[in-house]
């Protein structure tokens, strides 16, 4: 005890350490990848939401996307490209097309 009376900044430097990161560990979104996505016929920015944004709330999700892909509004057009932040734990579907097939590829957790 009589340590931690004399060095006492080590003690508050240890415990706001601890603070800090109990606090982000807590708030982490888990935001681990990215997707891009190309946008069809019906998307919108809430409707990818819907499908993407995992535990993130969707005004959160939204402002992401809208900062990450540089737009100025919430207006999205067919075939443009976005990238988009998924989970690394959340189940979600990706399209793939190519030209010789169009085929899904289901992705789960791990």
């Amino acid at each position: 005890m009589n340590w931690v009376k004399q060095n006492s900044y080590i003690t508050v430097l240890f415990l706001f350490s601890l603070f800090v990161i109990s606090v982000v560990a807590i708030t982490d979104e888990k935001i681990e990848q990215y997707e891009q996505v190309f946008v069809e016929h019906g998307d919108t920015l809430w409707s990818l939401a819907n499908e993407y944004r995992g535990k993130m709330s969707m005004q959160d999700w939204i402002i992401f996307v809208k900062e990450e892909n540089r737009l100025a509004n919430e207006t999205i057009i067919i075939g443009q490209q976005l990238k988009i932040p998924v989970e690394k734990s959340s189940n979600y579907i990706a399209k793939i097309t190519t030209e010789e097939s169009n085929s899904v590829k289901v992705a789960s957790e791990n």
